[in-house]
């Protein structure tokens, strides 16, 4: 004679909740194998152990137990394996995503780490800059500050680049006659966003090739700021490069026009000129 089991010897010999065990029963998924009419209670057989097993197995990679019903009552394995293969692309999907969720929390991580390390003087660094792409909005340098910003936000949220992910920095291009003349007027408002699959070739993407930058920092917004030892540099050593970048970086939540800037202007390849 078969041996049956309580639900509760059955919940704890297969590691699987009483709840779920009711659960499985009432969706027409595990019926008991046999319900005493006088008490109410469920037994279940031995050969129902496999398929509570294989609920387990399938449940655990993410398959439904509406599909599980569908397929373990046709007993169809081509459905099945259906099944398995559109689960293992939505995985895979899933696991490409946050794996660009991961590299922007790191990108975000270096930033802040950067923002703190900064300091506002006049000193001139060479630094290594890894190369990267920023979404480019040509502007007039006697734009106000907030009519730029707008118009980079037009752009950003326009069908061609409302799924892409942007990230700091913040900046601009500047014109670089003018910045020797310490003068601020930016030719485009910039914002760094990440590569990825559906994003275009655009005129209004720029990448900035890495390489060595010579660079200093400043608050371009604030009175007084002043970069002639940069202009002083350019000067004496005839160099003028193909564009100036002004990186913002983070030194408050809440007021965007006293935040510290880095100017960086690309050396040419092969420059050996120490500072």
């Amino acid at each position: 004679m078969e041996e049956f089991y309580s639900i509760g010897e059955t919940a704890r010999l297969n590691n699987v909740s009483i709840k779920s065990l009711r659960h499985y029963d009432e969706i027409g998924l595990l019926k008991p194998m046999y319900i005493d009419p006088e008490t109410g209670y469920r037994y279940y057989a031995y050969r129902q152990f496999s398929f509570i097993d294989k609920i387990k197995r399938y449940k655990n990679v993410g398959l439904s137990l509406k599909d599980l019903k569908e397929v373990f009552q046709s007993q169809d394995l081509d459905r099945l394996e259906e099944l398995l293969r559109e689960q293992q692309k939505s995985l895979e999907e899933e696991a490409r995503r946050l794996e660009e969720q991961r590299q922007d929390v790191q990108w975000l991580v270096d930033f802040l780490d950067y923002s703190r390390s900064m300091a506002v003087d006049n000193h001139l660094y060479i630094r290594e800059q890894a190369p990267m792409t920023v979404l480019k909005v040509p502007c007039d340098g006697d734009d106000a500050m907030y009519t730029m910003d707008m118009e980079l936000r037009r752009v950003a949220s326009s069908p061609a680049f409302q799924n892409c992910q942007l990230l700091n920095p913040y900046g601009y291009l500047l014109d670089f006659d003018r910045l020797l003349e310490n003068r601020l007027y930016p030719v485009a408002s910039t914002v760094c966003v990440r590569e990825g699959e559906g994003l275009a070739p655009s005129p209004y993407l720029f990448q900035v090739p890495g390489g060595r930058y010579l660079c200093c920092k400043a608050k371009i917004f604030s009175q007084g700021w002043d970069v002639s030892p940069l202009a002083h540099y350019c000067h004496s050593h005839q160099l003028r490069p193909a564009f100036v970048i002004a990186n913002e970086y983070l030194s408050s939540l809440y007021d965007p026009s006293n935040s510290p800037y880095e100017i960086a202007l690309p050396l040419p390849e092969g420059w050996t000129e120490d500072l």
